[in-house]
């Protein structure tokens, strides 16, 4: 549940919802160049492998491995390319179908996070690996950047809409 309300030029808002501690990894390496990490809500396994392939002979990938995390229509994938910043940008802004959030996140935050533990009981694992030709230039071993942070719960799906309430001068 969200209440908004506005005093003359300022905004309020509260945010009432029901949270999850989970574990996440970074994209970082300590080269600091990055692994490529995506995310993807609201699509079809073949959305997401089709997306991925493309992106997969476009950049000359090596195997990405794609995970479901238990939720109808949500998947995570890897690859262990190693690539600057501005390079695992292009690749993820070209990939059809990531979700936004966590393409906007990531670039805000200067580093792609995904989540490795259960969420409400639901457990990620493997979903299939695209593979490639092209050999990793990064491991799994290297991967030493993690954060526990809390996110939306789907226990409770949202019942009420937004509310909306206006304090102050009419104009």
């Amino acid at each position: 549940m969200m209440l908004r309300f506005r005093i003359g030029r300022w905004r309020f808002s509260l945010n009432v919802v029901h949270v999850t501690d989970v574990a996440g990894v970074n994209s970082i390496l300590p080269d600091g160049k990055h692994i490529l990490m995506w995310d993807f809500d609201g699509v079809t396994p073949k959305q997401v492998i089709e997306s991925l392939i493309e992106i997969q002979r476009k950049y000359k990938l090596p195997t990405i491995y794609i995970l479901y995390t238990g939720k109808k229509g949500h998947y995570m994938a890897y690859c262990f390319k190693r690539c600057e910043w501005q390079k695992a940008i292009e690749i993820l802004a070209a990939t059809k179908y990531i979700d936004m959030t966590f393409f906007r996140f990531g670039v805000w935050r200067k580093k792609f996070t995904l989540r490795i533990t259960p969420k409400d009981g639901r457990k990620i694992r493997l979903f299939t690996k695209l593979v490639s030709p092209y050999p990793e230039d990064a491991t799994i071993n290297e991967l030493d950047s993690f954060v526990k942070y809390e996110t939306i719960s789907d226990v409770y799906e949202p019942k009420c809409k937004t509310r909306e309430i206006n304090i102050g001068v009419r104009g």
